[in-house]
């Protein structure tokens, strides 16, 4: 399992749908401040 980052760390590459589900890459935000939320799919 991968080492969390730490604090001042570059994100790990990642990229997940957002509520539009359109596929958003964390490269694409990063500068900005970024809250990911995870969801859990009822079914």
């Amino acid at each position: 399992m991968p080492e969390a980052p730490r604090t001042g760390e570059l994100a790990p590459e990642l990229s997940l749908p957002d509520l539009q589900g359109r596929a958003t890459s964390i490269r694409d935000l990063r500068g900005r401040p970024v809250l990911v939320t995870f969801l859990r799919h009822a079914g």
